[in-house]
This record gives C-alpha cells, structure tokens and sequence, in this order.
C-alpha cells in the first residue's frame, strides 16, 4: 500500500478585532494594545529559541488600528521592539485597517490602507497578504486598492450568520480579479477559533461541533480547560477523514486560532508545546505548523499551481446591518459627502490641514467597521451596557458629520464666506461642485429679520450686470430664500449681488402665485421632457418621457415612492441565520402596501412645482413623500418623511422605485467598480440585497434612468428578498430602496423607531443607455450648487 504524505494543518494565531461587541469601545482599545504588547514579548521570548520552525509562536496582526494605538503608548522603544518581531519572521503585518462594512467610497477605503503602508514602507518591512475575519464581502474595487498597495495575498474567515459564502462552500483558493485585470491570490477559509474549537489551543475553549461543512461531531457545545493534546486527537482525525470524504482535494488547510475562545482574544504561545507534543506522536499522519499568511500563500502557490481566476463583486451580507440604525448612517453619508465637496472646492489644501482631513477620516473609519453594538444588543435591549456601545457608535457619525461640517466652513470662509455682522451685505458666490456641467438652482439666503426688504423692488445681478430672474422660497428652516437657476460649468464659481430699487420694475420676478390645496381624484404634472401622473388609488401610476414616448413605470407595481413595509412577526431571528454552516430554517414574512390618505400640491413657482402624498402604511405612525418637479429638465427629486414605529419583531420599510426600460439593467454604483446584480459577482454571493454608494442607474437599449440615493444605502432588485439567500436573480424589476432593517439576532440595533428623511434624486436621459454616463450621473447629482454670503 502507498504511503501518504500527512496532512498539514497551518495553525495561524489572531486575535478577531471588534470594537465593541464584547466591551466598551474604549475598553477594547485598551485591550488590543495590551494584545500587541504581549504578541510582541511572546515572539521575541527566549522560548523561540529552543522551538523548531513548526512550533514557534506565531501570530498576525489582522487591523493596523492595534498597531497604532500600541504605538500612542510604546513610543519609540515600542516600535523598535514590535519592527525586531517583524523582521523575525514570528509577526506578520496585514494591510487592513479594520474589518468593514461596505459604507465607505473608493477614496476612503483606499485610505485604511495607507497607514500599514507608510508604516512597512518606513521600517523595510514586507506587505504582501491582508486578513479578513468575520465580515461577509467586499465591495469589487478593493482587488485595485490592494494591488495598488503591493498587496499579494487576501485570507478571509467569513462568518456565515446571516450569511452565506461564494462558491458555496469554504476553503477555496482563486485569484481575484479586477476590472481593470489586476489579480490577487484569495483563500476563503474556514471561520476564525476553529484551532480553538479541535482543540488545538489550550486554554478554557469551545469544543464540539467545529462548525465545518460535512463534519459533524457528537459532542454537544461545551467549554473544557484544554491542557494536552487529548481532544485534538478526538477531533482532528475525524475533520481530516470528513473533508476528505466530503471532497476536498488538498492535504493541508489554514485553521485560524485565538488565546481564548472569544473575540477580541489576547495571545498566547502555550499551543506550541500542544503541537510539538502532537507532532512528535502524531505527525506521520497529520502535521501541525504555527504559520502566518504569507508563509501560507507561498506554501499554497507552490502545492496548487492551477489556481482557478473568477471576476466579481464580493456582497457583502452584512451592511445590512447598518440601516438598524438609520438615522446615523445618513449623518455618515451626509459626513462623506461633505468632504467630498470641501476637497473638491480646496484642491490645493490651502484651508484645511492634513491632520484636520485624517480626523475626518478617521471618524468615518470608526462607523464603517463591522462592529455595531454589543453582543446582547437583541435580547438585552435595554440594558445599560448595551445603549453604552450604541450610542459610542453613534459618536463616530455625529463625529465625522460634525468635522465635516467644519472643515467645509474652513473652505467656504477662504472662498469670501463673510463674517456674521449685525448689517451683513447682499452679495453672494455660488459654487457648482460638480465635475460635470449643469443646469440647477441655486439659493440665496436672507435672515427672516431682513424680510422687510421684500417689499422693495429687488434684483439679483453678477458682477456684469446681467440680470437673473427669481423666487421666493421657505427653502431654509430659518428665514426665506432667493432661488435662481443657473447654467454653470465644472467647479464654476459666480459672484451675485441683490439690487434694490427705487422705482417699480417687475422684470425681474419669475414667481408665479402659489396654488396651494389639496388635489381630488387625478393629478398630473408635465413639462418639455416628462409627463407624470397620479391619482388618489395607485399613486404615481405613470411616468413617460416625452421625446421617446417610453412608459418608465411597471404597470401594476406599486407606485412610485409608496411604502412597502416587511413583517415577520414572532420569528426566531436565529432560524434563518445558518450560524457555522447549519441548516436555515427560512420563515415567512409579510408585506404591506401603504394606501394614499391624501395628495397636496405644497407648491408651484415658475422654476417648480411640489406635491406631497400622504400613506397610512403598518409599521409607521406617518410616511409621506413630497415630489420637486422642475420646469425644465428631465430631472426631479423625491423626499420620504417617515415616522417609523418602535417593534421588536424582524422587520423593514421599503420605498418603491417601480422603473422600467427597455432591455433595461440595473447598475449599482460600489467602492470602486459599478456592478450589474449577479452578472458581476462572484459565485454563490449575495444577491438577496446590495448596498450602493451614490445610487443605481437602470441602462436600457433607448434611454436610462438615474436614481441618486442621499441617506439610504441599501437596495433590492426585483422583488424583496430578505432571507431568501437567493444564487441568482435577473438584475432588472423595480428597485426597493430599504429604508429600515432589525432583523439581527446580536450587534446591530433591536429596533428602529424614530424620525427619518430621506433623499433621492431621479434623472432620465437617453445619453443614460451608456452604463459609464449613467453611474455618473447618479454620482454627479449628490453635488447641488452651494451658495455663500460674503
């Protein structure tokens, strides 16, 4: 009989960065910069002397966020120390910063990448590989971020709660690629602590059920104090029998390990006497080394030299998460686009200073990371200690709104913002932000103390003295507004002045008077490009545009902005979770559809027109939406007003966007790369529901339509599919935005009660058949024009 090679077990040490989840924020931190310290004397330890290559104390240092809080403390000695474990060999350095959610743009993410590198780059220290533990996906730029960074290698341990896995199944190697071609070599493993779990690092663990596909132990889930190798002998024989009888083609595997069964774990190097121990009466047959990644990676391009290259979004199933607490996440967006648009009018950095800039960052880092809230956040919603860890999340996005905020003040005050005096002037500057050209309005401010002069005959003039017709308007929350339209070209600056005059001239009005009142029966509003209507059953039943004479709205769906809110009352969160693989139980869930309780024209001038439709839908104690329609144009907005009921029970609120077109596909604007729903995906990831950056376009073969998306991130397509963990969907249907979500059973908030805005513009144009136009539109129409006083 031939003899077989052992099989080898990679053995790669970590401790699973949360912050939050297991303790305070703050606490954590702490924590993970005593883990560092520790993971730092264990690797230098006189130990390593006398232990062999397979049994040296190892260990990865999965987010560079540890790294820099241990260096705040250490200082200088601190850093030579942790640069000599480095250079040792016995601590790898990753790339990622943090584990994240898919909330943050291409810039941004590309950020959390800069400070490993500077660091590796400083010391002449290698970057190849960056971990990633728990969280579910990526958004498909990030194959660019990493290779532009040098980076080779990218390991993930997916958690499968809530969640599934591509290729539906773990430990699959494959190059990764862009779409630009760039490749990086992936191992998607199996979930961090199943060292743990086989018992394999001793200490107070887990055993039982290793959570691994086509495996199955009898032991019931149990902690024991594992001291030799006694339950790794129960445990290892079988996994490697199991997943050879389940198919699995090679003779090693990475099983990734902690000091103690629990995230946020600190190190420890008391396994390398369990494997030598092992290895010295079972290593004929199963051999264990304590390896880092890249170790790994080399071992793994030498053993499999045809690896397999797939192209496509990674989906992320946890951003979903992020909309349990809504309200924040639109202070987050509202926080990244804010700078956005300070970067973009300071070009050169004259205003802002790079520390200032890194604090904002910094900030929309610290929401985006996968950790929301504690463990207990589902079944103990009241507690003190889990409001505590909420609300520290909540910080980081008041935080990055607030610094935001400032550092555009900064901007606008270079840009002639003048001071506020007691007698201000009337003169103005308005910015396009834009990159592109375009038509919009702009609003010039006025205090509500300065109404008086309404009753003098004013004019709005640039400094050539070319004339500008306008309106009033109770655009702000304090005071009225002059609003005015304007043709302005990429990051076009005008200067504007208000004229008073002593005789009665009416040229420069463009107001219409107001026809204010609820609408009976049918509606309608039309101008040069659009016709829409609407009446009192379906709601905004049809849209057309006019020169292609093309329907845009399903017949049938809900209308357009109608509530659709998602019940699935009584459920066990936990049934449908599939937590290490096991079987789902999917409940069944019920959806409402809101019925119009009244439709009022809330405006009319000769630049707009606003209609407000009123809902009685469950699950809200209110929910309208008001419709802007321009004059001119193809574009209009939508605003939702929601006043969402407190229920503990999983559940969402959608708003439809029942569009159509010709041949028409969706085109979701991610990190990176705009994707088509399923098409540019990788295997087997989620399609059940995506979250976009600026928007989603829907290309057909004669025109496009173009959904901008302010405050809400997540979308689904044709149909709403939570827990359906569907494969494959055709990427065409009405989009639902989602609104709300409390379907987690730990981390993310128990339930979503509150007020709530939110913002989209939508934007038809037959230059929108092209999928690279479209997807900037719907980037481009985030940016309104700005308009200072001086």
């Amino acid at each position: 009989m031939q003899r077989r090679d052992p099989f080898t077990f990679f053995i790669i040490q970590h401790s699973h960065i949360d912050i939050g989840y297991t303790e305070r924020q703050e606490v954590i931190t702490e924590y993970q910069t005593q883990f560092v310290e520790q993971a730092v004397e264990l690797a230098l330890s006189p130990e390593q002397l006398s232990r062999d290559g397979n049994t040296k104390f190892k260990f990865m240092l999965e987010g560079f966020w540890a790294v820099e809080k241990y260096l705040s403390k250490t200082g200088s000695s601190g850093r030579a120390k942790l640069v000599e474990a480095l250079k040792s060999g016995n601590i790898e350095l990753t790339a990622f910063y943090l584990h994240l959610t898919e909330l943050l743009d291409e810039g941004h993410l590309r950020d959390t990448l800069k400070p490993a590198l500077e660091f590796a780059t400083e010391e002449g220290i290698p970057l190849v590989s960056a971990m990633s533990c728990d969280v579910t996906g990526f958004s498909w730029g990030m194959v660019d971020a990493l290779y532009d960074a040098g980076v080779k290698y990218l390991s993930t341990n997916i958690n499968t709660h809530h969640a599934g896995c591509p290729f539906g199944k773990p430990n699959v190697p494959f190059y990764w690629e862009s779409p630009k071609g760039n490749r990086i070599l992936v191992w998607q493993g199996l979930t961090y602590h199943k060292a743990n779990l086989l018992g394999i690092m001793p200490g107070y663990n887990m055993v039982g059920n290793p959570m691994i596909p086509g495996l199955s132990v009898e032991d019931a889930h149990k902690y024991i104090d594992v001291q030799d190798i006694g339950y790794a002998e129960k445990s290892l024989f079988a996994l490697v029998e199991g997943i050879r009888n389940d198919g699995y083609e090679y003779g090693f595997m990475p099983i990734m390990g902690s000091g103690l069964y629990t995230d946020n774990s600190p190190p420890t190097d008391s396994y390398c006497e369990l494997i030598r121990q092992w290895n010295q009466k079972h290593g004929d047959q199963i051999e264990l080394r304590t390896a880092t990644l890249a170790e790994y990676f080399e071992y793994l391009e030498f053993a499999v030299p045809d690896i397999p290259v797939y192209r496509g979004d990674w989906n992320d199933w946890w951003t979903d998460g992020v909309i349990s607490t809504a309200l924040e996440t639109s202070l987050f967006r509202n926080a990244q686009r804010t700078k956005r648009v300070a970067e973009r009018l300071d070009p050169e950095r004259k205003y802002v200073t790079e520390e200032e800039w890194k604090s904002v960052t910094s900030a929309l880092v610290l929401y985006a990371e996968h950790t929301w809230g504690h463990s207990a956040s589902l079944h103990r919603p009241y507690d003190f200690r889990v409001q505590q860890l909420l609300l520290r999340k909540t910080k980081y996005a008041v935080e990055a709104d607030e610094l935001s905020c400032i550092a555009l003040d900064k901007v606008l005050t270079g840009k002639g913002q003048g001071d506020f005096t007691a007698r201000r002037t009337f003169t103005y500057k308005v910015m396009n932000p834009s990159i592109e050209a375009r038509m919009s309005l702009a609003y010039l401010s006025l205090d509500y103390w300065e109404s008086p002069i309404f009753e003098d005959t004013i004019r709005v003039v640039d400094l050539q003295g070319r004339q500008y017709p306008y309106v009033r308007v109770n655009h702000s929350l304090r005071g009225q507004e002059l609003c005015i339209q304007l043709q302005m070209e990429p990051l076009e600056e005008i200067e504007l002045k208000l004229e008073f005059l002593t005789v009665t001239d009416e040229s420069h009005k463009a107001e219409v008077k107001s026809v204010i009142g609820e609408a009976k029966g049918t509606g309608c509003f039309e101008n040069d490009l659009l016709r829409v209507e609407w009446d009192d059953k379906k709601g905004v039943h049809t849209l057309i545009h006019k020169p292609s004479e093309k329907s845009l709205l399903v017949d049938g769906a809900s209308g357009l902005g109608a509530p659709l809110y998602q019940l699935f009352e009584g459920v066990n969160r936990w049934d449908p979770a599939g937590f290490g693989y096991k079987a789902r139980m999917i409940p069944k869930g019920e959806v409402f559809n809101g019925l119009i309780k009244q439709i009022t024209n809330t405006g009319s001038n000769n630049f707009y027109e606003t209609w407000e439709f009123e809902y009685d839908v469950r699950g809200a104690h209110s929910y309208a939406f008001e419709i802007k329609f321009y004059r001119t144009g193809s574009r209009f907005d939508l605003s939702v007003r929601l006043n969402k009921e407190n229920l503990l029970d999983p559940e969402g609120m959608y708003t439809s966007f029942p569009f159509q077109t010709e041949q028409g596909i969706w085109y979701l604007d991610k990190a990176g790369a705009a994707i088509r729903p399923c098409i540019d995906q990788l295997p087997n990831a989620c399609c059940d529901f995506y979250s976009v950056q600026s928007g989603a376009s829907l290309v057909g073969n004669d025109l496009g339509i173009s959904i901008t998306t302010l405050d809400a991130p997540m979308v689904h397509i044709g149909k709403l599919r939570l827990w359906d963990y569907a494969e494959q969907i055709e990427p065409t249907g009405p989009l639902y935005s989602w609104l709300t979500n409390n379907k987690w059973d730990t981390n993310f908030k128990a339930s979503c009660g509150g007020f709530y805005e939110f913002r989209y513009t939508i934007d038809v144009n037959q230059a929108y058949t092209d999928s690279t136009k479209a997807i900037r539109a719907c980037q481009e129409n985030s940016y309104d024009f700005l308009a200072i006083r001086k």
